[in-house]
């Protein structure tokens, strides 16, 4: 069966589901008749009706027409749709996606025998630049693996992890763009003060930022590119040494760790 062929039902259609949503369409992966979807207000959900293009519907019926469904509602609100989904005996069979922060795989298990899917999507995603963190309940099929690697692939890069480092991938790749965009913007605030526009100097912070990277995704090690950076008593090596004085790098890594620590609390509130 061609990922064409399937139907993909959205239970919550918010900022993230509209991001998955939208590079879905834009790849076209499935067509916009087989996708529907559901979400608390009803004037909401009429808005994003005539916006996207595609139906809403009850709960019942999504969960009867789609072999895909995704869950994006509000962590908060997991336990009253997964009782939900399991009181309308929802198939076995079909594929459980979801993009809810903090709730482990065994939650998902009280309620549902289905294959699920954990994923951690990032804003990147939007602009097909994203990092999702897959982790996989047990034994999933190789269609389930396909499907899902296919669906994700369209909005940037995937890796699978294993669920225990789900809280760490969350202070790297989930919250990062945040932290990245923080760094961007002190990097343009620097050029301001020194007499360039915001303008200007904000699209050289960030494209800075993107060359970087792509320097180290096409596989140079970031022990050599910087070797090759610092020339000694060069502006580089200059910068470096204030990083250094300030335990910068280390101060960063606490900026992560202080993120993958709160991942963990949240994920407690769910047993």
């Amino acid at each position: 069966m061609k990922i064409s062929e399937y139907h993909l039902g959205f239970v919550g259609f918010g900022h993230m589901a509209q991001v998955i949503f939208r590079a879905i369409d834009r790849a076209k992966l499935i067509p916009r008749s087989q996708i529907t979807f559901i979400r608390r207000d009803p004037d909401k959900m009429r808005e994003n009706e005539k916006e996207f293009g595609i139906t809403s519907t009850s709960l019942e019926n999504l969960l009867n027409r789609s072999q895909i469904v995704l869950l994006g509602v509000r962590p908060n609100q997991a336990e009253f749709v997964l009782r939900d989904m399991a009181r309308l005996r929802f198939e076995e069979s079909k594929m459980v996606i979801s993009v809810l922060a903090g709730i482990k795989l065994a939650f998902y298990q009280k309620y549902l025998k289905n294959p699920v899917l954990r994923v951690m999507p990032n804003i990147a995603s939007a602009v097909g630049e994203g990092m999702s963190v897959f982790t996989y309940g047990p034994h999933p099929s190789l269609e389930f693996r396909s499907l899902t690697n296919l669906l994700f692939s369209c909005m940037g890069e995937v890796i699978e992890v294993s669920e225990s480092l789900m809280d760490i991938s969350c202070g790297i790749a989930g919250s990062g763009p945040g932290f990245v965009i923080r760094l961007i913007e002190a990097m343009a605030r620097a050029g301001e003060k020194q007499g360039l526009t915001y303008a200007k100097s904000l699209k050289m912070a960030a494209q800075t930022f993107a060359g970087a990277a792509k320097l180290i995704l096409k596989g140079d090690l970031p022990e050599s590119l910087l070797t090759q950076i610092a020339v000694p008593n060069g502006t580089t090596e200059a910068g470096f040494k204030v990083m250094n004085a300030t335990h910068l790098d280390l101060h960063f890594q606490s900026v992560v760790e202080a993120c993958s620590k709160r991942s963990e609390e949240l994920s407690e509130e769910f047993y």
